[in-house]
């Protein structure tokens, strides 16, 4: 993931970018927009950060988005391995 660009919200977190003081991922945000359909200025309102630190956000996961997903299969599948899925297949009654 590149983080050659200087942010003016997102600072390095854990697993990826995060908006400065509120710990929420930038993919949290890029979910908000694109699979909840929320507006940016909803967003914002929402989760008590600027709107241009939404906007930041969604730049960046468009920027890195192969890397943020491929993170994103890494801890899931380490999830999985740890059993937090249930650890089995469902099976109808």
């Amino acid at each position: 993931m590149s983080t050659d660009i200087q942010y003016r919200f997102l600072v390095p977190g854990a697993r990826e970018l995060e908006v400065r003081a509120a710990g929420i991922r930038a993919s949290a945000l890029w979910h908000d927009r694109y699979v909840s359909r929320l507006r940016p200025s909803e967003i914002a309102g929402d989760r008590d950060i600027p709107v241009e630190a939404v906007y930041e956000a969604l730049d960046y996961c468009q920027e890195n988005w192969e890397a943020i997903c491929e993170m994103q299969d890494r801890e899931r599948d380490k999830l999985e391995e740890a059993g937090f899925f249930g650890g089995g297949s469902a099976s109808s009654p």
